[in-house]
């Protein structure tokens, strides 16, 4: 009975050595799966995001070109606005101005003496100009 013993004993071990096998196996096929399955999540969630960065280029894009449309529309704007004929087109048509007459146009002489007597003269500005000459060397 013990040689009997010994042989199942023995058939015992070697199937536990045949289960051990196939364990051993599977375990880098599952090592391999996980690994797998971790690197398609991995590149599936970098190509998401590079999906969203894509989608906000594309966006910030079209922000530039619209912004550039209404620069160059407010430029025209600006263009009008500064332009004389404009000017004097509105102020003829929408304002009702006209050209002064030539009885109508006075000139006036800006010259440096004339300015100098004109402030010498001047009630208000006289007493004014004389206390800063005071605190001037000339």
């Amino acid at each position: 009975m013990s040689e009997q013993r010994k042989f199942r004993q023995v058939k015992l071990n070697s199937r536990q050595l045949k289960v051990k096998k196939r364990k051993n196996l599977a375990k880098p096929l599952y090592m391999t799966i996980a690994i797998v399955i971790i690197m398609f999540l991995g590149v599936s969630i970098a190509y998401s995001h590079l999906s969203s960065i894509d989608k906000d280029i594309i966006a910030k894009e079209k922000e530039i070109s619209d912004l550039k449309k209404t620069k160059l529309a407010l430029e025209a704007e600006v263009k009008s606005i500064k332009s004389s004929t404009e000017i004097q087109d509105e102020a003829m048509y929408k304002l009702g101005m006209v050209y002064p007459s030539q009885d109508q146009i006075v000139y006036v002489d800006i010259s440096e003496n004339k300015r100098q007597l004109d402030v010498n003269h001047n009630v208000f500005l006289s007493p004014i100009l004389s206390v800063l000459k005071s605190f001037t060397k000339d």
